[in-house]
């Protein structure tokens, strides 16, 4: 039989079929010549009003259903005022015939064991229908009403007919395999019961897995559950379909699916999406005014980074280069100005307040005052810097002497770049400061006279820096500033140190740092700075020297742009390139970390670098850190749960980029499994990132750069 609804040749006499089939509902001796003899009758005692909502289009979906459950190419048709129902399927055993009974797992459409019996019930007491029967493995039934006398007239009855009862007349066929049902009905029936099934509809059509699928073609508001239409509901946008594990959100009848469940499962479907079909029919429709049903208010839903990258590349291709949206009863003035200076306006007026607001963040639009008050950010200075040429010969050399003392004493990471200011309102320390921000040190231009109060004010800025950042045998801690107890055992670790010196020891050689160029005129301390790990700063050099090439391939305006348009926050990227110490934790917020692997994953795409070399670049260096009490760090055993997961996932991702990129798995697993050490203050064990890091280097043909110490 054919997989479609076929056309139909319209019945002579309408009147006098549907005279016929009453008729052969009332007895069966005329269904019975046509077929091979009854050996058995089962009567079912179920009343005909039993499931009285039914209509015979939802009983033949029971029953096209039964078939696509067993065989997925199951043939219906509609010819010659039959529908053929066909399956190729074992068949149905003799525990198909108990009520209840069900052996349906989550694939399937069935669960609760009653529809084809239900099904039959309904359709034998239709007037609407003719003759129905089933033929399957070794036998064949033809379900009827009849009014029946139960076990033999024993039980007192109301009337001496007794009850009227489903009965399926049973006979014997040599059928070997699959299961076939006709059913006598009209045609708009059955193109009715056929359409409500997208498999018998849509060549190729596949059950969706979870969350389920947004269908934009047809009538919008439809929902499916496994491609079985549940129910239609006005106002929706798109159309949905459930996948089959959904099927416990709908009632026995499959005819309603409960309000929370649905709007659940819509905003479910909707938030994953990364489909810009999807995005632009219901952006188009929120930004030009349009409302929502309350299911498909999702906005506030949509957090994962790949679909908020979706968003925001949508936004970017069909919103203006310059815009702001304004909340209600707010940042008026800021609107005016804006608008003076050629910005947009971006309006979602008939959406909640608080999903307008997400939109806005996944398009890229900010409110009208943050705009102005980043722009006042920007241009305040509370710091008055002395450049280089400014300073006297004398000046310099002191700085110069100092800085190579305190670095040959404490360790090459003990200072970054130190900066001299003239004024500031930074700190209230009028001799010196450290910004950790960016980890540079600060001293007042009156110290460079006094090479005393100078190195004082070095050797204090040092141990804020190193408790602040780490390096060599320190770890960072969360209390390194002025009057804590961790700043004071900084400063006591320094006092050992240098009566060791004292004590017959000699300080180590000066180290000579290699200086070189920062990309695009950005000076990047982190890059640079020895107390990071060198498989971060070899990273953070790659992606600068690659984000050039990156701008003019995507023509992006710039840094900013570039960051922008992958909808990850740009801590993000200032992470990646100017990194931080391994052990690094802010105390507050998240910054400083380059974690989320999807996130790291649109950065890596965006500037043209394998994401899993990037994460590994960065984030191996945690390994013997995470998930482990401070006093353990660096500790042999396995790494943690969750950066033992992050680093196979990164594994799998390199296997998929073969050759020299998957050589670099066995060591990785050995050191996520404990059999490599990877003890804090060596760099050695990080050999597998630095490899993936060359290898991009090689492939994107940039030079290799002077190695870090």
């Amino acid at each position: 039989m054919p997989g479609r609804a076929c056309r139909a040749r319209p019945h002579p006499d309408g009147s006098a079929r549907n005279g016929r089939q009453r008729e052969q509902r009332k007895t069966t001796v005329d269904t019975q010549d046509r077929i091979a003899p009854t050996f058995d009758t089962l009567a079912y005692p179920i009343s005909p009003d039993y499931v009285r909502p039914w209509t015979p289009v939802r009983a033949l979906c029971e029953l096209i259903a039964n078939a696509l459950d067993e065989d997925r190419d199951a043939q219906v048709g509609w010819a010659d005022g039959v529908l053929t129902i066909a399956d190729n399927g074992p068949g149905i055993p003799e525990e198909g015939l108990i009520l209840g009974y069900s052996t349906k797992n989550d694939q399937q459409i069935g669960q609760f064991g009653e529809g084809k019996k239900l099904a039959c019930l309904v359709l034998a007491r239709s007037t609407d229908i003719g003759a129905v029967r089933c033929e399957t493995v070794g036998y064949s039934f033809v379900p009827t009403v009849e009014r029946r006398r139960l076990l033999g007239g024993l039980i007192p009855s109301r009337s001496a007919q007794g009850a009227e009862v489903l009965v399926y007349h049973l006979a014997q066929t040599d059928r070997a395999r699959g299961t076939v049902i006709t059913v006598e009905c009209p045609q708009a029936i059955a193109e009715e019961a056929i359409g409500r099934f997208r498999a018998l509809i849509e060549p190729g059509y596949r059950a969706p897995g979870l969350p389920g699928a947004c269908v934009l073609t047809g009538d919008p508001g439809r929902v499916w559950i496994g491609g079985v239409l549940v129910t239609t509901v006005p106002g929706f946008r798109a159309s949905y379909d459930l996948p089959l594990d959904n099927k416990t959100l709908q009632n026995r009848d499959r005819t309603v699916i409960e309000a929370g469940a649905l709007r659940d499962a819509v905003r479910g479907i909707l938030t994953a999406t990364e489909d810009p079909a999807v995005i632009d029919r219901f952006a188009t429709h929120v930004l030009g005014g349009g409302s929502l049903r309350e299911p498909e208010q999702f906005f506030a839903g949509v957090t994962h980074p790949r679909a908020r990258a979706a968003w925001r590349a949508w936004g970017r291709s069909h919103l203006p280069a310059q815009t702001f949206y304004t909340a209600p009863g707010a940042n008026a003035e800021a609107a005016l100005d804006l608008r003076d200076k050629g910005y947009t306006e971006v309006t979602a007026r008939e959406l909640p307040a608080n999903h307008q607001h997400a939109l806005m963040d996944l398009l890229g639009v900010e409110i009208a005052r943050a705009s102005q008050r980043r722009h006042y950010e920007r241009n305040r200075d509370k710091t008055t810097w002395v450049p280089q040429h400014a300073l006297t010969v004398a000046e310099r050399t002191a700085l110069r002497d100092a800085c190579q003392l305190v670095r040959r004493t404490i360790g090459s990471y003990a200072l970054d770049r130190v900066r001299v200011y003239s004024d500031s309102e930074e700190s209230p320390c009028s001799a010196g400061f450290y910004h950790p921000r960016n980890g540079d040190t600060a001293v007042h231009r009156d110290t460079l006279s006094n090479r005393h109060a100078l190195l004082r004010t070095l050797l204090h800025e040092a141990a804020h820096r190193i408790g602040h950042r780490g390096g060599g045998r320190w770890t960072p801690i969360p209390d390194y500033g002025d009057r804590t107890r961790g700043f004071e055992g900084i400063l006591s670790d320094f006092g050992g140190l240098l009566l060791g010196y004292l004590d017959g020891g000699t300080l180590p050689d000066p180290v000579n740092q290699p200086g070189r160029a920062p990309a695009a005129g950005v000076r990047l301390s982190g890059a640079d700075d020895p107390a990071v790990p060198v498989s971060r700063r070899e990273l953070a050099h790659l992606l600068t020297d690659r984000l050039p090439h990156a701008l003019t391939a995507g023509g992006y305006a710039s840094e900013e742009d570039l960051v922008a348009s992958t909808a990850v926050h740009p801590e993000y990227w200032r992470t990646l390139t100017n990194p931080r110490p391994a052990g690094y934790r802010r105390k507050m917020g998240a910054g400083g970390r380059a974690w989320d692997y999807d996130k790291v994953a649109l950065l890596a795409e965006a500037v043209g670098v394998h994401p899993p070399v990037v994460w590994l670049g960065y984030n191996l260096c945690e390994g013997p850190l995470h998930g482990r009490r401070r006093e353990n760090w660096g500790q042999p055993g396995p790494w943690a749960r969750r950066i033992r997961e992050l680093t196979l996932r990164a594994c799998t991702d390199l296997e998929a980029l073969g050759g020299p990129y998957a050589e670099q798995i066995p060591a990785l697993r050995a050191l996520v499994n404990g059999q490599t050490p990877a003890p804090t203050g060596d760099d050695t064990w990080q050999a597998p990132a630095r490899a993936l890091v060359a290898l991009e280097r090689q492939r994107l043909g940039l030079h290799l750069p002077v190695q870090p110490t």
